[in-house]
C-alpha cells in the first residue's frame, strides 16, 4: 500500500513542477450568444402546433376504436366445411295473421297482412380450437368461448370434436366428422 501512496505522491510533485503547455495558440473560451426572440418563440409555436394536431388526431380516432366492429360474416368468405353435422331442434316461430276489417284501413287500400318472420339461417360449426382451459370455436363465422352468446344459445361446452349450445327451451350438440 505505501508503494502505490509513494508512487501517487511522486506524480503529484512531478505534475506540479512541470505543467504541460499545449503548443499552438492560446485559444479562446467559447462565448454564449442569446438566441433572438424570435426563433425561441417560432420553437413555442412550432410544438404547439404539434401538439394540437396529434390532440386532434387522437380525438377523430378515439370514437372509432371504442365502437366494435359489426360487420356481417359473408357466406363465400367462410363456406362451412363438408365434415360438419349439426344437431338441431326445430323452433317454430309464432305467426301473428292481421284479419280485414273495415275500420283496420282507409277505403281503397288493400287489407294488411302480416308476412311471417324468416327464420335464421341454421347456425354452421365452421372449426375448433381445443386447449384445456382455454378453447373457442368458430360458430356461423363468429369466434365463440365457453359463456359467449350465439343468437339465443350460450356455449356451454367445447370439446375437441364438439360444441354444446343451450337456451331455455333446448339443446344444440354440433360436432365435427373425423375424417
Amino acid at each position: 500500500m505505501s508503494l502505490i501512496n509513494d508512487a501517487l505522491k511522486r506524480a503529484k510533485d512531478a505534475q506540479h513542477k512541470s505543467p504541460l503547455v499545449a503548443a499552438g495558440p492560446q485559444l479562446r473560451p467559447a462565448e454564449h450568444i442569446p438566441a433572438p426572440a424570435a426563433s425561441r418563440n417560432l420553437g413555442m409555436i412550432a410544438s404547439a402546433i404539434v401538439i394540437l394536431i396529434l390532440l386532434a388526431a387522437l380525438f377523430l380516432l378515439w370514437p372509432s376504436r371504442r365502437q366494435p366492429a359489426t360487420a356481417a360474416p359473408s357466406a363465400t368468405k367462410n363456406p362451412a366445411p363438408a365434415n360438419v353435422v349439426v344437431e338441431t331442434k326445430p323452433v317454430v316461430p309464432a305467426v301473428a295473421v292481421a284479419t280485414p276489417t273495415a275500420t283496420a284501413h282507409p277505403a281503397g287500400a288493400p287489407p294488411a297482412v302480416a308476412i311471417p318472420p324468416s327464420t335464421p339461417a341454421p347456425l354452421k360449426l365452421q372449426a375448433i380450437f381445443f386447449a384445456p382451459g382455454r378453447s373457442s370455436a368458430i360458430v356461423s363465422g363468429k369466434t365463440v368461448k365457453p359463456g359467449d352468446s350465439v343468437r339465443e344459445f350460450r356455449v356451454a361446452v367445447i370439446n375437441p370434436t364438439s360444441v354444446t349450445l343451450v337456451s331455455t327451451t333446448e339443446t344444440n350438440v354440433m360436432k365435427l366428422e373425423e375424417q
